[in-house]
């Protein structure tokens, strides 16, 4: 008995149809999955990646690791990528001290600034037994980065005051005195095509170029300079080109990276001066909500505070390589240009390309192109598909019987 490919898709192909269709849709859900973990990565690696890690408040530190016997019932206790502060109860007390972060981003519409040197170390006798002139090359980079943090509070009317008997404002909070400490890690956000020997990262300015203060009012309304807040909120920086201090450990002493880094020219590079870790803060001088009580029915209007800073970030990159010349050759300085997001903008193309993944994905997704082919002609043109089935299987037969 032989089979009747045109009757039985004739009969199937709504079932062939939604099979092809489920494949694809489960497909599609695990390649979109994948594609955003992979963006993921490459966001965290543009020069810096900064934890809120610590909150110096009623002089105590609290942070993922020291949590004071006061806050043991706190309702919020988040640091890390965002900062979400509640010490005490979700619905009484102090309202939730809340900040966020874009990460950093290299501004590509700036050439970065380029330093080099080189260091004559003497005559030294190589393995081989001959004698050459060792030379220490190093080059600097300075890249321009950007970045974002939006601090503000939040909470039920109940944690905006404590009211007194007569209808009067008994106690208001006010983060005032509080301190946000963050921790930067140095990400390797560049490379070079000759591998130097020692590459180095550092944060070297931190400086505000923009700040803008909202209010969000119990409707969850958001105003943009609301005069109302204006005085509820006073914090280091505020002012356009203020900066922040770069700190070796947390609670130290600021040190002033750049000018260390520029002292070194012409001289050997200290390592010491680069570390896995940097940090710097923000002082909430004052932070508050705004309140305000009818003089007449005691009705309570709030706002809370909420403040959008935005900062320019100095990023050096220092590479060091050891470089051999004959005895008597005079050492020329020879630069090294590292290909990253600036110099190279379309080099995640073809990296992307390059990749083994890609290929197979592709290949993948073009499948599935061709099983959605395959289910629009079952529904819509089945005498199409079964001309084309018939036609591979003559192929198919006809090659066979060459073979034979």
């Amino acid at each position: 008995m032989s089979w009747n490919i045109d009757g039985w898709i004739k009969r199937n192909r709504k079932l062939i149809a939604a099979i092809l269709l489920g494949i694809l849709a489960l497909f599609i859900a695990n390649f979109l999955n994948l594609q955003t973990i992979g963006i993921g990565f490459l966001t965290g690696t543009q020069g810096l990646q900064a934890e809120f890690n610590s909150l110096y408040f009623n002089g105590t530190w609290c942070s993922a690791q020291e949590k004071p016997s006061w806050a043991q019932d706190a309702a919020n206790w988040q640091f890390g990528f965002e900062l979400n502060f509640d010490p005490d109860e979700s619905d009484d007390g102090w309202p939730n001290l809340c900040a966020t972060q874009q990460p950093f981003v290299i501004d590509i519409q700036v050439e970065p600034k380029h330093y080099a040197w080189q260091v004559d170390k003497g005559i030294v006798k190589l393995q081989n037994g001959t004698r050459a002139r060792k030379v220490y090359q190093f080059e600097m980079w300075r890249y321009r980065l950007e970045w974002t943090v939006n601090i503000w509070l939040s909470g039920p009317e109940a944690e905006s005051s404590d009211r007194a008997w007569h209808g009067g404002i008994s106690w208001e909070p006010n983060y005032g005195g509080s301190q946000i400490w963050i921790r930067l890690v140095p990400q390797r956000f560049v490379y070079f095509e000759d591998n130097p020997d020692e590459v180095y990262f550092a944060p070297a300015y931190i400086g505000l170029e923009s700040y803008q203060i909202a209010s969000i009012d119990e409707d969850g309304k958001e105003t943009s300079n609301d005069p109302d807040v204006m005085s509820c909120i006073d914090l280091i920086p505020k002012a356009a080109g203020e900066t922040l201090g770069i700190y070796y450990e947390r609670g130290g002493t600021p040190i002033d990276i750049e000018n260390t880094l520029l002292k070194y020219q012409g001289v050997e590079l200290d390592p010491k001066i680069f570390r896995n870790e940097y940090w710097i803060h923000i002082d909430l001088l004052q932070f508050k909500p705004y309140l305000s009580v009818d003089f007449w029915t005691k009705a309570l209007t709030y706002k809370w505070p909420s403040v959008n800073l935005k900062f320019v970030v100095y990023v050096f990159v220092v590479g060091k390589w050891t470089v051999y010349f004959t005895e008597d050759e005079v050492p020329s300085l020879r630069p090294h240009q590292p290909p990253s997001l600036v110099r190279r903008p379309w080099s995640w193309l073809t990296d992307w390309w390059s990749s083994p993944w890609t290929l197979l994905w592709t290949g993948i997704f073009g499948f599935f192109i061709l099983l959605i082919v395959i289910a629009i002609l079952a529904i819509f043109a089945p005498g199409a598909l079964t001309a084309l089935a018939r036609a591979f299987s003559s192929l198919f037969k006809r090659r066979r019987r060459e073979g034979e």
